[in-house]
């Protein structure tokens, strides 16, 4: 665990686990899924994030072609 200097988000999934974002000290992002931590460098973070964009943007492509 780190020292947490801000939480950048929070939500939950339909099965009531917690997702969060934190910036941490020592310019680590965590994020978490329940009990599951997931550790990123900021411009790891940013790759993962614009994945996760990209996977959106092309799932809603599929399903509209459905």
């Amino acid at each position: 665990m780190g020292i947490i200097e801000k939480k950048l988000s929070t939500t939950s999934l339909k099965d009531g686990k917690e997702i969060l974002v934190e910036y941490n000290k020592g310019d680590v992002i965590h994020l978490h899924i329940g009990d599951f931590r997931l550790d990123f460098s900021p411009e790891e973070f940013r790759k993962f994030s614009e994945a996760v964009k990209q996977g959106k943007r092309d799932l809603i492509e599929v399903k509209d072609g459905i």
